[in-house]
């Protein structure tokens, strides 16, 4: 189903908007239908009244058969009122006694309205060939109709127009009221959407990977802030938890970084741990040959050519134990992360040093392939306690094989090369291999497969979430009994560094 975005303060709007339409439209046709009938029964009250007085009027002069008079009375009530289209007046046999026509009265107009057992009737004419459209047609008996009927007509197309006029009067009234109702509708919509709106985008702004850069503020809509009090509501309880929330996961997340930095430096004192036998071998060695240059030295120190020679010995010996020792220290130190441009061939190599005596007691043979040039984003620090995680593993596991076949020889394949845009970092062995049932849980915090005092459990763990803050992927490949595979998936980088 596509899904459409629409802010929220559009729907609230549109909403109000078209229920203020509805009620605006169903209002127009009410009222104007509430108006029409009010002007038709009105006029219909002036054609009685008028009638009534021409009824009135003529009487006498009928009975007298004073012609002139009623054409007098006739012709001063058209001349004093302007809708006044027609007024004739007919006996008891319907012929005309008087009439405003200048010519005869039309056959059609004359039969096209009686009186109506002694009561007066209106009609609604459409006349053919005649300077008015409609008329509005009054009977109306003289004397109960003994005497005969009075037929006046009054124009409806002014009546019309007067219904028009007052339509467009009641129209604008509405329209202005639609309009004072949109404008609330946009003004309430506001007041309501605000609030949300700051929340929605503050909930954007928070990233876990920089929800501690203090941005934690929710501010009050402006509206608010312009008087020196509001009415508390809902939406403001609502924008205080939010706040509250913010704040309290703010305080997670640090405390949850605390935890996870000491995860990552308790397995790197484990590591350190491993180490511990061939960093003592790569200082004891250099150390020795010190002391045999200095005996020799000591025997002949006349000897300057000997003495030159040793103290050239020396010193390579000391920048061997210096470069050892700072490797060690780097290692070891806990660092701020800094993402910069990398060689990951510097990362393999630094971590391949470290451990390389206790790969070579244990008669395991590391094998290298690199593709050059190849550069990546990241912590140096970070990748390389990653890679030589991998490696101690890969150790243990040809350990535990070798003591099922002590002629079995060890061997590690590590490799770098490219994928498209990805470098691969893969560290591959011959050991044991990882059984089927353990491998859903092979990056849980905690697990491991080692024996008491062997493993703290955090070393996949913490290589999992290093590799995840590299924007990276971590997975393996391994057959139970033939060793496994764990690979490394970084984005290449050309880039400038940038710390974070």
């Amino acid at each position: 189903m596509r899904a459409i975005n629409l802010p929220l303060f559009w729907k609230f709007a549109f909403t109000i908007i078209v229920v203020v339409f509805i009620f605006g439209t169903i209002n127009v046709y009410i009222l104007w239908k509430s108006v029409y009938q009010s002007f038709e029964k009105e006029i219909d009250k002036r054609c009685v009244v008028l009638s009534s007085i021409i009824s009135e009027k003529a009487l006498t002069p009928i009975v007298y058969d004073d012609v002139v008079s009623l054409y007098n009375i006739l012709d001063e009530m058209q001349r004093s009122d302007k809708s006044i289209a027609y007024i004739f007046l007919t006996d008891n046999n319907n012929q005309i006694l008087a009439k405003t026509f200048d010519s005869g009265v039309p056959a059609s107009l004359l039969k096209a309205n009686a009186v109506q057992a002694h009561q007066y009737n209106i009609e609604v004419l459409n006349i053919e060939h005649y300077q008015y459209n409609t008329i509005r047609d009054i009977a109306y008996p003289i004397l109960n109709g003994d005497v005969g009927s009075v037929r006046l007509g009054l124009v409806e197309d002014t009546i019309r127009i007067e219904i028009r006029e007052a339509t467009k009067s009641l129209i604008f009234m509405i329209l202005l009221f639609l309009a004072t109702g949109l404008l609330g509708a946009f003004i309430f919509s506001y007041l309501i959407t605000s609030p949300i709106k700051i929340i929605s985008q503050q909930a954007q702004l928070v990233k876990l990977d920089s929800i501690n850069t203090g941005i934690l503020e929710i501010e009050f809509p402006r509206y608010k802030r312009l008087f020196s009090f509001y009415f508390h509501d809902e939406l403001d309880i609502l924008v205080s938890k939010f706040r509250e929330m913010l704040i309290r996961l703010n305080q997670n997340y640090s405390e949850l970084q605390k935890t996870r930095d000491s995860f990552v430096q308790a397995e790197k004192m484990a590591a350190i741990g491993t180490l511990v036998a061939g960093i003592g071998h790569e200082i004891n060695n250099p150390i020795s040959g010190i002391k045999n240059c200095a005996i020799r030295i000591a025997k002949k120190p006349e000897n300057t050519e000997q003495t030159l020679k040793y103290i050239g010995l020396i010193q390579d010996a000391t920048d061997k134990m210096e470069n050892v020792t700072r490797h060690l220290l780097d290692f070891s130190r806990t660092q701020e992360t800094e993402f910069v441009l990398i060689n990951p061939i510097e990362i393999l190599d630094n971590s391949i040093s470290l451990i390389a005596f206790k790969a070579q007691k244990a008669r395991v043979v590391i094998n290298r392939e690199y593709d050059k040039g190849l550069t990546i984003k990241g912590s140096s620090n970070q990748l390389e306690q990653v890679i030589l995680n991998f490696i101690i593993n890969s150790l243990d596991a040809i350990a535990e094989k070798n003591i099922k076949d002590p002629e079995f020889r060890g061997e590690i394949n590590i490799t770098l090369r490219k994928r498209n845009t990805n470098i691969l970092l893969q560290v591959e062995d011959n050991g044991v291999g990882i059984p089927e049932k353990t491998s859903r849980k092979l990056f849980d915090p905690f697990y491991t497969t080692k024996e008491a005092g062997k493993g703290t459990g955090l070393g996949l763990y913490v290589s999992f979430n290093i590799v995840k803050e590299h924007n990276g992927k971590i997975y393996f490949e391994s057959k139970e009994g033939h060793g496994a595979k764990f690979t490394i998936e970084l984005n290449e980088d050309k880039g400038n560094g940038v710390k974070i």
